[in-house]
């Protein structure tokens, strides 16, 4: 008897291997989500227990999306110590995020109450006017966008064709200015 080319054997559907279709799963082919899965469980008490139910589930998610989203890799060695790392890395990220953004909002409510806890005049509204119109073209229009418009700084970084750090810098920057013109 003789023995079966390999390239016959190749093109013959084995038995062993399940079809999709048959019921089976069909196998990832992505070792970092399978890695992923098998310790999401694991990950999500963690975060759980350090978080809190509401932001571990934000955690999970974001770290989930830039661990599976680098794409095909080799094996990790320490799947758990990674996926930790990049959950407390995206954790930073959040609260750094939200300190600047609570610095901005608190900047902005000092702006906009008078000093002298009288109510709003026509000279306010002067005030206000003349202080965004001396801001620089590029600072006034992202505050504009931002604050009035009520566009998200992605938003603003994609119709400018910029970084979405770029619009921060320039929203903060704009923010100082602003501040610094209705305290004058």
């Amino acid at each position: 008897m003789s023995r079966p080319n390999s390239a016959h054997a190749a093109r013959e559907p084995s038995a062993e291997v399940p079809r999709p279709g048959d019921g089976a799963p069909a196998p990832t082919a992505n070792p970092v989500e399978t890695s992923w899965r098998a310790h999401l469980q694991w990950l999500s008490t963690r975060l759980r227990g350090r978080f809190g139910p509401d932001l571990a589930d934000d955690l999970a998610q974001e770290t989930y999306l830039r661990v599976v989203g680098r794409g095909p890799s080799a094996p990790m060695e320490n799947p758990r110590g990674l996926l930790m790392t990049v959950a407390i890395n995206v954790a930073r990220d959040t609260f750094r995020r939200d300190r600047v953004r609570a610095e901005h909002i608190a900047q902005a409510r000092q702006a906009f109450t008078s000093p002298s806890g009288r109510g709003h005049t026509a000279e306010d509204d002067l005030a206000v006017r003349e202080a965004i119109l001396s801001l620089p073209p590029k600072l006034r229009d992202v505050l504009l966008l931002s604050k009035i418009g009520g566009l998200t700084n992605r938003e603003i970084a994609q119709r400018y064709g910029l970084s979405v750090r770029a619009i921060d810098k320039r929203l903060q920057k704009a923010i100082t200015l602003f501040v610094a013109q209705l305290r004058d």
